[in-house]
């Protein structure tokens, strides 16, 4: 999860976009967990908006996966993982290709995979998943889910 401090908030009460809209100087990740880092695009009557949205969890990745359409779509998405995740000595971010929810045999959830560019695969589970059959949720997949411009 990600939060911020009152006093990081940028241009209280000058925004020109909508009230909802706030700007912050940083935000802050309470957990050394993966995240989302995905690029979006915006088909605003052929002129194309992208904007970069960071996203804390798998559950929320899936939200944000549902409400894609035809107008506004993933361009690019990004996995950013901590050394103890990657095994190397620092953060690294990396080309998502899939990100599923894996599942014991009575659908009880265990954890996380996620597989980056170039073959590594990573888990996030609270125990190592167990040897048997495992269910899979797919969450996310490039194959399924990014669109390049002009698609």
């Amino acid at each position: 999860m990600f939060k911020t401090n009152r006093k990081s908030e940028l241009f209280p009460g000058r925004s020109n976009g909508s009230d909802d809209v706030q700007f912050w100087s940083f935000i802050e990740q309470d957990a050394a967990w993966p995240w989302f880092y995905l690029q979006l695009v915006e088909d605003a009557g052929g002129e194309l908006f992208r904007s970069m949205l960071m996203v804390p969890t798998p559950v929320q990745l899936e939200q944000v996966v549902a409400v894609k359409d035809d107008h506004a779509w993933i361009e690019q998405a990004q996995l950013v993982t901590p050394s103890h995740i990657n095994d190397t000595e620092r953060w690294t971010m990396e080309p998502l290709l899939e990100v599923s929810l894996i599942l014991d045999d009575q659908g009880l959830e265990l954890g996380y995979r996620y597989r980056v560019e170039g073959g590594r695969e990573y888990s996030v589970s609270v125990d190592p998943f167990p040897d048997g059959q495992l269910k899979t949720h797919m969450i996310f997949s490039a194959a399924l889910h990014i669109r390049a411009e002009g698609y």
